[in-house]
């Protein structure tokens, strides 16, 4: 699928004009956003011939409600990404507590290994559906859009269920999860994980 062209950034001033100003580091730039709690979810797809695909991500956030949109960015060197153009669908599974060994076996493991032993279900108009998420959606590719070295997926949500559950939270480049009120950050399910790259 091709993608989509850029939309221009708004206001006033055209390309060119004006002062440019400084722009931060990318170590700055993660350190800063590290500072920034998000949920943890495994994007999937499958390949051509029928392979599946995934990698861990946490720039995933809901778009609209009429029609049902999610958005999802994604590395443009990742060995997913041409899967999930090529089949026009991809499902997003988010993680639930105690999942942080999956999101960082999507993140490290090559592409071909990491759905040794994990169970699944593949999804119609979506990919692999992962057993244990605490919810989980399929979606159509719905627009795409370059975005400096990421690639913004919007999906349109055809199919969904929340099984329910804590979440897994990814902050300050840890793993972490979610605690009732009075508990230690991080303390009802162990410690927490450091984070390793991904393709998101």
């Amino acid at each position: 699928m091709s993608r989509e062209p850029s939309i221009p950034a708004m206001g006033n001033a055209a390309p060119g004009e004006g002062s440019s100003p400084a722009v931060v580091e990318p170590a700055r730039f993660r350190g800063i956003m590290g500072h920034y709690p998000t949920g943890v979810t495994v994007v999937t797809a499958v390949d051509r011939d029928g392979t599946p695909v995934g990698l861990t991500a946490n720039s995933v956030t809901s778009v609209s409600l009429d029609p049902p949109l999610v958005l999802v960015c994604v590395s443009e060197k990742s060995s997913s990404l041409g899967a999930i153009l090529a089949n026009g669908a991809f499902a997003v599974n988010i993680l639930g507590a105690g999942a942080a060994a999956t999101a960082v076996r999507f993140a490290e493991e090559k592409r071909t290994d990491r759905f040794r032993n994990v169970t699944y279900t593949v999804k119609e108009g979506g990919g692999p559906v992962l057993d244990g998420a605490v919810a989980w959606m399929t979606c159509g590719l719905y627009r795409t859009f370059e975005a400096g070295d990421h690639v913004i997926l919007v999906g349109k949500v055809n199919d969904g269920e929340a099984a329910g559950g804590d979440p897994l939270v990814f902050f300050l480049g840890r793993y972490e999860n979610l605690t009732a009120a009075g508990e230690p950050f991080g303390s009802r399910h162990g410690g927490p994980v450091p984070a390793t790259s991904e393709e998101q």
